[in-house]
């Protein structure tokens, strides 16, 4: 059986991207980084996109102003359009 993340990307308007998959990849305060299969515990701000690469797909982007991104077991919950004061 492949590696896989299971990946739900949440935007004001409903959900944007549900299901599998290989690898997820962002940008926060520090720079990019990459969310593989069996990533350490993790939670972010993001601020520029969100890359997923769907099981057999090609990658997938997604533009953000500002977000929440949480890795928990393989599970990557993203949460886009956060108001901020």
């Amino acid at each position: 059986m492949e590696d896989k993340l299971e990946v739900t990307i949440q935007g004001r308007e409903g959900v944007l991207f549900e299901g599998p998959a290989v690898r997820v990849s962002s940008v926060n305060g520090t720079g990019d980084f990459d969310i593989l299969p069996r990533h350490a515990n993790f939670i972010s701000l993001i601020n520029d996109h969100i890359d997923v690469v769907p099981v057999g797909e090609e990658v997938r982007t997604f533009p953000v102003d500002n977000g929440v991104l949480r890795v928990l077991g393989d599970r990557v919950e993203v949460y886009l359009g956060i108001k901020q004061k």
